[in-house]
């Protein structure tokens, strides 16, 4: 019988820390923005996938001094089934 692979879900980041830093307005331990965890669950898996490489993205900018990625703003409906 042939296995077939579905993706993952992407991972939620919260590292339990859920500080907004007030200079960055971005969470001190996730590095997403107050709409992005609040909107977490309705945003679709790209859009979570889309979240993570800001973050990412957030963290390697505060270590160098860049510009720190946009929020991805609240969403109007869960799209996910």
């Amino acid at each position: 019988m042939k296995t077939i692979n579905t993706p993952l879900p992407p991972r939620n980041p919260c590292q339990s820390v859920c500080e907004i830093d007030p200079q960055t307005t971005f969470c001190k331990g996730c590095q997403r923005s107050q709409n992005e965890r609040e909107w977490w669950p309705a945003y679709t898996d790209d859009q979570q996938r889309e979240i993570l490489r800001r973050c990412e993205q957030r963290r390697e900018a505060l270590q160098s001094g860049d510009a720190l990625a946009p929020d991805m703003g609240p969403v109007v409906s869960r799209k996910k089934t």
